[in-house]
């Protein structure tokens, strides 16, 4: 008997038989969008713009905003070979990874090629969380072997992000206490409005910022507190949309966006490419070479790294690209039709030549109010990679069959400062 794609995912245990489709912050949100405009993030709907998405994209800048990010999927690793297990799995050195601290890495298949990255949160001598894009397959695949306990706790806990240069006067507000002392990817526990939580030194927006997980019942009393402490701050709340475009201006890939998991679990985006097998990535690929240590004696997809890095440099590499958007405008008027919205990240992949020869793809692409440009990710040929050199973007008109060329610049990323570290 053939089995649907749709019926595969009763299997998946990150699907939930009730169909949940907010967050345990969905009530305090969705009371403040003034906009019916919501996102459909993997299994959840969250607020993607509350009023004014330029406000809000400057709030993360200039001041401080807070969100939702509770759908990002969120794994708990425990038992005697817990460790042991993340060894196996990780790229990186995770031996001295104490407890309260945080690693980014990626995750590989036996090919090489990324599945997902995320944050490794060590929050015991024998236990761990990851979280990231789905992965919950990939974790019970390889866990047979070990003694460990992998469960799916993406529904136990929301995750409130606050991002910008005042975030940290809006923690100290809310706790009572100084966090000027607190390090980048750390995790540290403490009580907001009277409830327990953890504060992670995190986000995805480049600038100084945390991301507190708090027990799902209690969300909403975290929220008001947080909104409460940020007042005098001119906290606002941000959308999906804003962190979406923050998180490119930092020059931040996306899972099934920028690149397709290489995994066996669905991914959240939705988009046709997302788990397109020509579009998987190996982390050199995508300038995570310095996530990975090849000095290990054993990881899931070693073997390949090492021979792809025996052959030199990979054949294709991760560059910004900085589109001339008066071109874009104009060729599109020449065809009779109004311009492209540029507000929200373009997520479908885009081809993109040089000097009409096909030379990789162009992906999440959006207008930077904070540069004043167009601009987003290139997987081009490596000889191409050179800041300045000269490429073109294919565009297909919506509704139409016409395909227009629009003239792109390579350039590094981030597209800005990043301030996170500070």
């Amino acid at each position: 008997m053939v089995e649907y794609e749709w019926e595969r995912g009763r299997h998946v245990s990150r699907f939930r038989p009730d169909g949940v489709v907010g967050t345990p912050l969905h009530a305090s949100t969705a009371r403040l969008s003034q906009t019916s405009l919501v996102h459909n993030w993997d299994l959840h709907h969250v607020v993607d713009v509350f009023e004014d998405f330029h406000a809000e994209l400057k709030a993360i800048r200039t001041t401080v905003a807070m969100g939702d990010a509770s759908p990002m999927t969120k794994v708990a690793i425990s038992g005697a070979d817990a460790s042991r297990f993340i060894d196996e799995l990780i790229p990186r050195d995770a031996s001295g990874l104490e407890e309260g601290s945080i690693l980014y890495s990626p995750l590989c298949n036996h090919e090489g090629k990324v599945i997902v990255d995320g944050l490794l949160f060590r929050d015991g001598k024998s236990s761990y969380r990851f979280s990231a894009d789905p992965m919950i397959e990939w974790f019970q695949q390889h866990a047979e072997r070990f003694d460990v306990q992998v469960r799916d706790v993406t529904y136990d806990y929301a995750i409130l992000t606050i991002q910008g240069p005042l975030s940290r006067e809006v923690l100290d507000s809310a706790t009572g206490a100084d966090w000027s002392h607190l390090g980048f990817s750390r995790l540290v526990p403490t009580t907001i409005g009277r409830v327990d939580v953890e504060v992670a030194r995190q986000g995805f927006s480049g600038e100084l910022g945390y991301e507190i997980l708090i027990q799902a019942d209690a969300a909403p009393q975290v929220w008001d507190a947080i909104a409460d402490a940020g007042q005098p701050h001119g906290i606002r709340p941000c959308g999906h949309r804003a962190i979406d475009v923050a998180r490119v201006e930092a020059g931040l890939v996306l899972p099934g966006v920028d690149y397709s998991n290489a995994g066996p679990d669905p991914t959240g985006s939705h988009i046709p490419s997302a788990g397109d097998p020509a579009l998987f990535s190996s982390p050199f690929e995508l300038g995570m070479a310095w996530l990975i240590d090849l000095e290990k004696e054993h990881f899931i997809g070693r073997d390949a790294l090492v021979a792809e890095r025996a052959r030199g440099a990979p054949s294709n590499t991760l560059v910004g690209l900085e589109i001339d958007w008066r071109q874009l405008v104009g060729k599109h008027l020449e065809h009779g039709f109004p311009p492209p919205g540029t507000q929200r990240v373009d997520w479908a992949a885009k081809q993109v030549a040089s000097n009409g020869i096909p030379a990789g793809r162009a992906t999440s692409i959006t207008w930077s109010p904070t540069i004043g440009k167009m601009i987003g990710f290139g997987h081009v040929d490596s000889r191409l990679g050179k800041p300045g050199t000269r490429l073109s973007v294919a565009w297909r008109i919506a509704g139409e069959e016409a395909t227009i060329d629009v003239p792109a610049v390579v350039c590094e990323t981030p597209f800005l400062d990043l301030r996170r570290n500070s």
